[in-house]
């Protein structure tokens, strides 16, 4: 049994995670620290938390620091996670720009991808709409800070309670083949997806502007000042017209966002398809339907 992590053990640990990712541990979500860092430390036959500190402040640029990052990164995901947002993709939004795209190219930004499971989601509905999409480009990227999820995302291949979660059966039977005690996904919805590691509030790989972006459940782990860091970067790949997915009681803040709500779809904003003229950079904030 591990002893309790002293109080400036725990504030390193999370100083660690801010400046590696930008995101902040609240008081109250502190105890997943110590349950999320117990794996890694038998893997490393440390002691402690405190033993864990000691290691990484010795060599901060080490593999241990990066591992402790990620474990205490949050890779919650599930194939089509929180179903009503993906049938709002599908019936709402993806139609709506096939409708006002002016060639046949698709590009979709997944940012905070975890896994893969919500990029992947989006192929497989894709496919499902057969010859709506005949001849399109598609390009979906999919991008996390976390080197270990992107890896796990670009094999496409999961344990038997992620396929529990979300995914129909018809889907199950159609994409993946069962591979030991694991699931792998075939390799045509593997090539719709292009996976990165990169930091939201940093953003080096991607480039150019998305039809659609989802950013679900990221900004909820930033403090202000990055919350309106990250709104910013996310206008940044967009285009008058533009559609990004929040998470359920997320918002956006920041004066440079450039998306307004969607008045018919929760969770959607767009970003508003008139220019300020006396600063093209920017978009008015009248609300679009």
């Amino acid at each position: 049994m591990t002893t309790a992590p002293s109080p400036e053990t725990m504030e390193k640990l999370c100083q660690l995670l801010r400046v590696r990712t930008g995101q902040i541990v609240s008081e109250g979500r502190r105890w997943r620290i110590e349950s999320t860092l117990r794996p890694l430390l038998r893997a490393c036959a440390l002691p402690s938390l405190d033993a864990l500190v000691a290691v990484i402040e010795h060599d901060p640029d080490g593999p241990l620091a990066a591992q402790a990052v990620d474990a205490m990164l949050n890779h919650e995901s599930s194939f089509f996670r929180d179903i009503g947002v993906f049938r709002t993709i599908g019936q709402a939004i993806l139609p709506r720009i096939r409708e006002a795209a002016q060639d046949k190219q698709l590009r979709i930004w997944c940012a905070g991808a975890s896994t893969g499971q919500e990029a992947y989601s989006l192929a497989m509905m894709i496919q499902r709409m057969g010859a709506l999409w005949d001849g399109w480009r598609i390009d979906i990227h999919a991008t996390d800070v976390s080197p270990a999820a992107i890896e796990t995302a670009r094999r496409g291949r999961y344990a038997q309670m992620d396929m529990q979660r979300g995914l129909p059966v018809d889907e199950l039977l159609r994409w993946f083949t069962e591979v030991g005690d694991q699931w792998q996904l075939a390799d045509k919805l593997r090539e719709m997806v292009t996976f990165s590691v990169d930091n939201l509030l940093d953003p080096r790989r991607v480039s150019g502007q998305y039809d659609l972006i989802l950013c679900r459940n990221v900004l909820l782990y930033f403090p202000e000042t990055a919350k309106q860091a990250a709104c910013a970067r996310l206008a940044q790949f967009a285009r008058p017209g533009t559609y990004l997915v929040l998470g359920a009681g997320e918002m956006l803040t920041g004066p440079d966002n450039r998306f307004v709500s969607c008045r018919d779809l929760n969770c959607i904003y767009i970003a508003d398809r008139r220019a300020d003229p006396a600063r093209p950079d920017r978009f008015t904030g009248e609300t679009i339907a």
